[in-house]
């Protein structure tokens, strides 16, 4: 991917004759420096205001000059702005002109998702200048990819089926990159009325009217840490059980946020591009809602991971959207949506307020569930690299 950029100054001088000042913008370590460049031809908006000094003659515009020159029109100061050619006409040593012409120095370093990696920039307030940024996809970028799977009784038939697809997962993404981890970790939600039965008997087994064994409600657990291994991810998904709760909504975004923040816990690699991958059947929980549940706590945004249990879930509320996003983006975590049924358009109406997230209808086989992956990577892809750009040129622009 190509992008022209096209960079505009704006700012204000500090009131020193010379002007070595520095601002340092951005990531890609732009300096922007203000200097003078000289136009013809263009209205004289030097004189239109008087100047009186250096700094409020070059920031009248790109075209103005300060002749600096001793005995240059001592009777009146602001006369010492102008346009440069009308300065050295008036008898102005080209010399004594406070002006600079338009400086750019691209450093082509190694930086292989975005180049140039490092350009200076010589500008002056109104200035203009323009550069191309290339954006591309790296080759074996490691990968990580964790997948938080709702356990709750109605995806039963879902949690057998996907200790399958790790290999098949796996298979897909080989062409992405060759450094590739799983990790896995359930939840279902709130374990407090009136989202679970909380009669004795429920607590320990949700399951017990349909005479079979299953997990307590819990908001987060976090069962495999993000491995190469294949074979592991499948054991763990396979001595996964199903629990139950009351309600139609799951705890969704409360457990989505614990992964994004418990980066040692999950074992994100800092070197990754780090996916997280939801699987559900059902709406998510918001901000508020725990309030049912006589928990009025806001959420903290933090980790509370306790022998990889959430310890937090029935103190703290289930976590803003806002506060979600601001964890997503400050862990670097991209989420993709793998939804069955209808609740797809429920996540989807998200995405506006989720830069980044992706939402795919998950068939009920599972079937497609690799290609969504594979899909939703390209698309993060794109988009990400797409925010990277459009950060490049708010941090220069």
């Amino acid at each position: 991917m190509e992008l022209r950029v096209f960079i505009n100054v704006a700012g204000s001088f500090p009131k020193a004759r010379r002007f070595p000042t520095k601002a340092v913008l951005s990531v890609v370590h732009i300096l922007a420096i203000a200097v003078t460049a000289s136009r013809t031809g263009v209205k004289n908006k030097c004189t239109a205001e008087k100047a009186y000094r250096c700094s409020e003659c070059l920031i009248l515009g790109p075209e103005c000059g300060w002749c600096f020159q001793k005995g240059f029109s001592d009777e009146s100061l602001h006369k010492r702005c102008d346009l440069i050619t009308n300065l050295i006409q008036k008898g102005c040593d080209p010399d004594y002109i406070e002006s600079f012409e338009v400086k750019k120095i691209v450093e082509e370093e190694k930086n292989l998702q975005l180049t140039p990696g490092k350009v200076t920039l010589q500008l002056r307030p109104g200035g203009e200048t323009s550069l191309t940024v290339d954006v591309h996809q790296l080759k074996n970028y490691p990968l990580d990819l964790y997948h938080l799977v709702d356990t709750s009784a109605s995806m039963v038939t879902n949690l057998e089926r996907l200790h399958s697809m790790g290999y098949s997962v796996s298979q897909k993404m080989a062409k992405y990159s060759s450094d590739f981890k799983f990790g896995f970790g359930s939840f279902v939600d709130k374990p407090v009325s009136p989202f679970i039965n909380i009669h004795p008997d429920k607590l320990i087994n949700p399951c017990s009217i349909f005479e079979t064994s299953c997990h307590p409600a819990h908001g987060f657990m976090h069962v495999l840490s993000l491995t190469d291994n294949v074979t592991e991810f499948r054991d763990a998904v396979e001595k996964q059980t199903i629990s139950g709760n009351e309600d139609t909504p799951e705890g969704g975004l409360d457990a989505l946020l614990q992964v994004a923040v418990c980066e040692s816990q999950i074992g994100w690699r800092k070197e990754a591009k780090r996916l997280l991958l939801l699987i559900t059947d059902q709406l998510s929980h918001l901000a508020l809602d725990s309030r049912l549940g006589g928990i009025v706590l806001p959420n903290d945004g933090n980790c509370h991971l306790k022998d990889n249990m959430y310890t937090h879930s029935t103190v703290m509320e289930h976590p803003s959207l806002g506060l979600l996003v601001d964890k997503l983006l400050e862990n670097s975590i991209h989420v993709i949506f793998a939804i069955q049924g209808s609740s797809i358009n429920w996540y989807k109406d998200l995405l506006p307020l989720m830069p980044g997230a992706v939402a795919r209808q998950l068939n009920s086989e599972l079937s497609n569930l690799s290609e969504l992956v594979a899909s939703a990577y390209q698309v993060q892809c794109y988009t990400w690299y797409c925010f990277i750009c459009v950060c490049y040129i708010k941090h220069i622009g």
